[in-house]
């Protein structure tokens, strides 16, 4: 099985395309076992002028920009890959299927032999109990797996998706959505109850933007109270604030493989001069601390940006396209 997702730039003029960016894809024994092989390829834009919103937002668009493959050849690249496959699988199971079809319809291309589709979302709102669609990162949170690389990259999304699939039962796989069936919200991760010591806070910065504090490696690596193990986390909760302001205050939760979750907090705080600083810290479970968390995670979410690592996938993500993997 073949598990897929895809970056795209939505149709906002009178070419009706939702343009491919970038193919990820991971291939597993079957859903739910260990990942065999995996695949990626960037490709250039050549039919919209512009980026919509979402398609400026990705983390890894200028390997799309820079890249010498077009989507006739990326897609013969993902076809050979694939072999003989024809079950897939993917986070949303319609969008990506449908992406990948108009694609090919516009290059006048065959599709991808598809016969198999199974939708995780679905089946993981369904295991959980909850009526709404929930986003991959909510999913990998609530399964604690270590958010260690960026969302919204292909093979990254497709890798997470994977993992998540481990949790996922038949049972869940074969549900159809109930119509008209009262929704709830995905529960909160359950928090570990171990008392710890007080712990310091780590200064962040000064840096000059919010977001750089947000996307800072120091910010983005809190540590275990009790075994001092630092974990990465890869996005920030946060009530919205009035127009016009920014929050001061976010909220993650994190996953020490021996002790449990613990939830981090980092405050910005602006100077003088106008650079920005940061604390995080993580503190003790408390009623209200509970109640702030949940407020925050209703709220927004920032995704955090590794800009520090991009120069690096680039080059490695340069080599898998001429191997394919």
């Amino acid at each position: 099985m073949i598990i897929l997702d895809l970056e795209w730039n939505r149709s906002y003029d009178k070419k009706p395309l939702d343009e491919i960016l970038q193919i990820g894809a991971v291939r597993v024994e079957k859903l739910g076992g260990p990942a065999v092989d995996t695949f990626s390829v960037f490709i250039r834009p050549q039919v919209h002028k512009r980026f919509d919103p979402g398609a400026r937002k990705l983390p890894e668009l200028r390997a799309s920009i820079e890249s010498n493959v077009e989507f006739p050849a990326g897609l013969e690249m993902f076809r050979t890959w694939c072999g003989e496959e024809t079950a897939f699988a993917a986070w949303g199971g319609g969008d990506d299927f449908k992406a990948l079809r108009q694609n090919c319809d516009y290059w006048n291309l065959p599709p991808v032999p598809v016969e198999t589709v199974c939708d995780l979302q679905t089946a993981f709102s369904y295991l959980v109990g909850t009526g709404q669609q929930v986003a991959l990162w909510r999913a990998v949170e609530y399964c604690g797996i270590p958010d260690v690389f960026d969302y919204h990259n292909a093979l990254y999304d497709a890798m997470y998706a994977a993992l998540v699939a481990q949790w996922i039962t038949p049972e869940a796989l074969a549900c159809q959505p109930a119509k008209g069936k009262a929704s709830r919200r995905l529960p909160s991760p359950r928090l570990s109850r171990l008392p710890f010591p007080k712990q310091p806070r780590r200064k962040v910065g000064p840096l000059p933007a919010p977001e750089d504090v947000l996307n800072a490696k120091t910010a983005r690596r809190p540590a275990c109270p009790l075994c001092g193990r630092t974990e990465a986390v890869g996005r920030w909760s946060y009530v919205r604030p009035k127009a016009g302001e920014i929050s001061r205050v976010y909220y993650t939760v994190f996953r020490c493989p021996e002790h449990g979750r613990f939830l981090c907090r980092l405050t910005l705080t602006r100077l003088e001069n106008g650079v920005w600083i940061g604390r995080r810290s993580v503190p003790p479970i408390t009623p209200e601390l509970k109640r702030e968390y949940e407020t925050a995670r209703r709220g927004g979410t920032h995704i955090c940006r590794g800009e520090g690592r991009k120069k690096r996938k680039y080059k490695t993500k340069e080599k898998a396209k001429s191997t394919g993997g």
